[in-house]
């Protein structure tokens, strides 16, 4: 944990901004900060975040160094971060922090400047854990940042880029040879996109090399029996039969073959239904 204080002139905005970024994590955190005459409105807004504050007026800053280098000492204060601070700083108050003091130029910039001024003790301890752990993974620059501003970074398992797909088509994979849609609409040739693996991934079921042959559909039947029979529970077995292939291809086989049940039963529930209207509706049509 690096502790900082902040000395502030004026509406300390970049202040609270270090404030709010900084001290909900466990790298950098902001200890001490003290005010002049000009922010006296600060310290009821940096007391609704927690941290209490300090006033001194100008009249009594060169007077009371001292006990401004003391607190910097007992809060153990790395750097002191000047936000429109103008009043001199004593030699005492630059010993008690070993001279370590940064002026942020403006509110957007001051949580990189804060980073930039602690870079060089924030690096010192990763440079000691790479050489007694040789195993550790080698840090990149954006975990570097991340751990710096104290942000969650999870590399990504998926590369950037997918990889390079072969020059050559794939003629002699058995795969596009007995695939009679592969010799109609493509005379013999593999199209690019059939060798993209990440293509024939998304093709195939989870665990798709144990897996068993997709449920029938049934979504002709589906179709038909809608069509010709019942309506209604001729959509419901077009919703199941849809349901097939979408489970099937999502690794969910004992699903894909409740579906292909469901759409099977209300395909006959469908046509009893329309057999027997049918049925009833002709000697009402003789009678009348």
């Amino acid at each position: 944990m690096k502790n900082i204080a902040i000395f502030v002139s004026g509406n300390g905005e970049a202040a609270e901004r270090i404030v709010r970024l900084f001290n909900d994590g466990n790298r950098v955190h902001t200890s001490l900060v003290i005010v002049d005459d000009t922010a006296v409105e600060l310290p009821g807004r940096l007391n609704a975040e927690g941290l209490e504050t300090l006033h001194i007026p100008d009249a009594d800053w060169h007077s009371r160094s001292g006990e401004v280098a003391r607190l910097l000492k007992e809060n153990e204060i790395r750097l002191i971060v000047l936000d429109n601070f103008d009043l001199a700083i004593s030699d005492e108050i630059m010993e008690a922090t070993q001279g370590e003091i940064v002026r942020v130029s403006s509110p957007e910039q001051a949580p990189r400047e804060v980073v930039n001024a602690l870079e060089a003790e924030l690096r010192k301890p990763v440079e000691e854990i790479v050489v007694e752990t040789p195993e550790e993974e080698e840090k990149t620059p954006e975990s570097e940042w991340a751990e710096a501003l104290n942000i969650r970074y999870t590399p990504p398992k998926v590369p950037n880029t997918p990889p390079d797909v072969p020059e050559t088509p794939d003629s002699q994979n058995p795969q596009f040879q007995n695939n009679p849609q592969y010799q109609n609409n493509y005379g013999g040739e593999s199209p690019r996109f059939w060798q993209n693996p990440y293509y024939q991934q998304s093709r195939r079921p989870e665990n798709h090399e144990n897996s068993e042959p997709m449920p029938s559909t049934w979504l002709i039947w589906s179709v038909l029996i809608t069509v010709f029979c019942c309506f209604i529970p001729g959509i419901i077995a077009i919703i199941y039969s849809s349901q097939v292939s979408s489970r099937y291809y999502a690794g969910d086989i004992e699903g894909a073959r409740r579906a292909s049940r469901n759409a099977e039963i209300w395909i006959i529930v469908s046509f009893v239904l329309g057999v027997l209207s049918a049925t009833l509706y002709l000697p009402f049509m003789l009678i009348g």
